[in-house]
């Protein structure tokens, strides 16, 4: 075969990649339920118990050939390995169902991924890949069987899924690119290839278009888009895109160290959006000053529990890697999805009992919550605010204000310092937030946009669902208007705007928020270098026009022209 090919699938990770395909070979096809005789109980759980220990013992090497955010990583599938439950849970298997090792290990992980895959929380089932690999893996160490596998610098390598740590040891082979069939974009392996700067695409669906290994290939992780056997024209296309995207980034990079003025001397303040640890390294090196969202849902998952002192020690984390800068928390923003003991299935979870509605109800969590960040408040005065999701009325607010005010009662007659002033704000998430934002801004001190939840509850489109993907819009004019409206509501009490979901990463879009007289974004990392040097290269006046000419829009594809048309 030896026609061309294009398909796409979801950017991941940005940047050109050339090179030669590498298919990454899977092998859990012999896999069985076999049960095993009594007197092969030992033998298994020996083989068990060995696999465990194989697998601990090459994590550690790779983690001590590592440093910063990677060895973080790394460290992070140790912790996995070392999950007491999980253990259990797969020598129970062989102990009392007479399963072979393979087996138990094989359906017992399988049983943590069904539970997390049918979570509705996005970055719970995103950790499903992590899962998958490290099931894999033990399987390989109890079989005693090698994976190792010659790869060539340059390869693309397509994947099913790939680990963290397959990630690491691809990074060393200096590959060219990644293309997975599964993932999400909260992953692991996904974070972790953005930081190690290879370019990745997700959800592509690769294993029908008989792709060879050997055979020439072009991902654009910008784009989401694989081409493979291309023609000779792209391969020129291409490789001279590639080598202006090096020499940008490396502009880009630059503009860091520089004041976050725009072009007539216009302040804005840009943050980064932290969920992980591993993220942390890069607050700095991208310019960040503070973070604008830290996400705390992480911590469920790599706790057992949400007690005090684990929350303490990642938000000190965190505050810490932040210098001297501002650190916004959010609380808990789950619910529905089967962590908690008594939460039910519901039928729209996405509409049901999430965010500060569950809090409300769910009493030991968010009191938890709010005293491990008042005591943090007052070991780091002025700098710590605390978000609140999920809010569609202003009675929610006051309920929750009665739990603050208890919480401080009870750390006084402890003799706990705290900051009494710790800033409160509202995420504007739900339409009727936006819409009445000039009521609930003299109960709280500042605003933060989420625009991904806000789009998909303005357009009533659930942005999971592949079927009906076309119709989430982020820049529909209805989205902006409840923009602009949230802007014009804050200003009536004097409090401040930010945007903290994926419009503030888009550098036009940022430009135009900017123009709503939005200073304030809150971004992945990687986006920070870009939308800083859209900002620095234009004038206020120039961002203002912008986002009038948006507000007077008619339809998503308009604004769309107006965002591509700025700046050119």
């Amino acid at each position: 075969m030896t026609e061309r090919i294009e398909f796409n699938g979801v950017p991941a990770s940005h940047g050109i990649g050339i090179g030669k395909a590498f298919i990454l070979e899977e092998r859990n096809s012999d896999v069985n339920p076999e049960k095993i005789h009594e007197e092969d109980i030992d033998y298994n759980l020996e083989k068990c118990t060995r696999a465990f220990s194989k697998l601990k013992s090459e994590f550690q090497h790779l983690k001590n050939e590592s440093e910063g955010e990677v060895a973080d990583i790394v460290d992070a599938q140790i912790e996995t390995l070392k999950d007491p439950e999980l253990k259990k849970s797969i020598l129970r298997k062989i102990k009392e169902e007479r399963y072979e090792a393979e087996y138990a290990i094989f359906s017992t992980l399988n049983e943590f991924i069904h539970i997390m895959e049918n979570s509705d929380a996005s970055w719970l089932n995103d950790r499903t890949i992590d899962l998958m690999t490290i099931r894999d893996q033990l399987i390989d160490a109890a079989k005693n069987r090698s994976r190792d596998e010659s790869i060539e610098e340059n390869s693309v390598v397509f994947a099913t899924a790939i680990s963290p740590t397959k990630m690491i040891e691809l990074s060393r082979s200096h590959i060219a690119g990644v293309v997975m069939q599964k993932g999400g974009l909260t992953s692991h392996a996904v974070i972790l290839s953005q930081s190690l700067d290879i370019p990745c695409i997700i959800s592509a669906k690769w294993k029908n278009k008989r792709i060879k290994n050997g055979e020439d290939i072009i991902i654009d992780g910008d784009e989401g888009t694989v081409v493979v056997r291309p023609k000779e024209k792209e391969e020129v296309h291409y490789a001279r895109l590639k080598r202006e995207q090096q020499k940008n980034y490396k502009k880009e990079l630059e503009i860091v160290e520089k004041p976050s003025k725009t072009k007539c001397g216009a302040h804005f303040l840009l943050q980064a959006n932290v969920e992980f640890l591993e993220e942390l390294p890069r607050i700095k090196t991208h310019g960040a000053e503070g973070v604008g969202l830290l996400r705390t849902e992480t911590i469920l998952f790599q706790k057992t529990g949400f007690d005090l002192e684990a929350q303490l020690d990642f938000y000190r984390k965190v505050v810490e890697a932040s210098g001297d800068k501002p650190v916004t928390i959010r609380l808990f923003d789950a619910g529905g999805d089967k962590l908690l003991e008594d939460a039910e299935t519901e039928s729209n979870p996405f509409l049901g009992w999430r965010g500060i509605r569950m809090l409300l109800d769910q009493n030991e969590l968010l009191t938890n919550q709010l005293k491990a960040i008042y005591i943090l408040s007052g070991e780091y005065p002025g700098r710590i605010k605390l978000l609140v999701p999920m809010v569609s009325c202003n009675s929610e607010i006051e309920k929750l204000k009665e739990n603050i005010s208890s919480i401080k009662e009870e750390l006084k007659s402890e003799n706990t310092n705290f900051d009494d002033n710790l800033p409160l704000g509202v995420m504007v998430e739900v339409p009727s937030v936006a819409l009445m934002a000039d009521r609930l801004a003299k109960l709280v001190d500042f605003f933060s946009i989420g625009t991904n939840d806000l789009t998909q509850y303005t357009l009533a489109v659930d942005r999971g669902n592949e079927k009906i993907s076309t119709l989430y819009q982020p820049f529909h004019p209805a989205v902006w208007k409840l923009i602009r409206m949230t802007k014009e509501g804050a200003d009536q009490y004097g409090i401040p705007v930010t945007v903290c979901g994926e419009m503030a990463s888009k550098p036009k879009a940022a430009a135009c928020l900017m123009g709503l007289g939005i200073t304030n974004l809150s971004m992945t990392t990687s986006a920070l270098p870009k939308v800083k040097s859209m900002l620095c290269n234009h004038s206020l006046s120039e961002m203002q026009k912008l986002a009038e000419d948006v507000s007077e829009s008619n339809s998503p594809d308009e604004v769309i022209s107006l965002l591509e048309g700025f700046g050119s």
